[in-house]
């Protein structure tokens, strides 16, 4: 529950911490770059929000050298691009609020809030009761947006898809690697990866999260997905790791993860 109602303050600031810990599925950072960085809110106002932050340690816009200036600026473009493609938003609200006064929640380390909307998402709860209630979680969000800011930075429309059962002890091959796919001009990468999932005969297929690298930015764009795997071609995840190349296998064993992690949330709430 601590999406909804916040957690603990941590020690030092957020942000550095999670720029530190060079963890970047956990932390929710989608892309890293030169001197500025992309993250999706913890607490998010609605599905997509994202943060643009400088990856120096200041307060307001005026303590930011050129290239910071520079790379913030040139970053909202693709990251409105990525969202809109992940999420199809219908408008969006951007903007910085300088100094605790102005409503900063984070008011010692700079950042842009880019926040997808939609008709009708201000609704009784965040009015009235101050919390906010999304239609997916976390995980799934932060895979679409990042999956797609790559897109958009570095040029590249093929996914791979690890495909997964409930469980996670089983998973589909397509000779000795997972199944890729290329999306379409509009498509989303998510989509085009339950596209596949559904060629290749997987009922219920749904996108679990990120299976790909570590650090945002690095290999290849990598989604999982789960569902009830056609049992003829299904193989058994731990035979299936030994079968993959290195890379591969710590991609079955990220998608894994997601499925525990998610089997984990499920149960604290029964």
């Amino acid at each position: 529950m601590q999406y909804v109602t916040g957690g603990p303050r941590e020690e030092g600031c957020v942000f550095c911490n999670r720029l530190r810990e060079q963890h970047d599925t956990n932390a929710l950072i989608a892309h890293r770059g030169e001197t500025a960085f992309v993250i999706l809110n913890l607490f998010p106002y609605n599905t997509g929000h994202v943060m643009l932050v400088p990856q120096a340690h200041i307060s307001s816009p005026e303590d930011t050298d050129d290239a910071t200036t520079h790379e913030l600026a040139d970053l909202r473009r693709p990251v409105m691009r990525a969202v809109r493609r992940a999420l199809n938003p219908v408008g969006f609200n951007i903007g910085v609020n300088v100094g605790a006064v102005a409503g900063a929640g984070i008011a010692a380390h700079l950042h842009e809030h880019v926040v997808p909307r939609w008709p009708g998402d201000a609704n009784f709860m965040p009015v009235i009761a101050n919390t906010q209630v999304l239609p997916e979680v976390l995980p799934v969000t932060y895979a679409k947006i990042r999956a797609e800011l790559q897109r958009e930075l570095a040029g590249e429309a093929d996914v791979q898809v690890v495909l997964l059962d409930p469980d996670g002890e089983a998973t589909l091959l397509a000779e000795g690697t997972f199944p890729a796919v290329s999306a379409g001009p509009e498509e989303p990468m998510w989509a085009a990866a339950l596209r596949l999932a559904q060629q290749l005969g997987v009922r219920d297929a749904e996108l679990i999260g990120w299976a790909g690298a570590q650090l945002a930015g690095q290999g290849p764009i990598v989604l999982a997905v789960g569902g009830v795997l056609p049992a003829q071609q299904a193989v058994g995840s731990t035979a299936a790791g030994d079968l993959l190349a290195p890379e591969d296998a710590q991609f079955l064993a990220n998608a894994i993860t997601l499925v525990s992690a998610r089997s984990d949330t499920a149960a604290s709430t029964e």
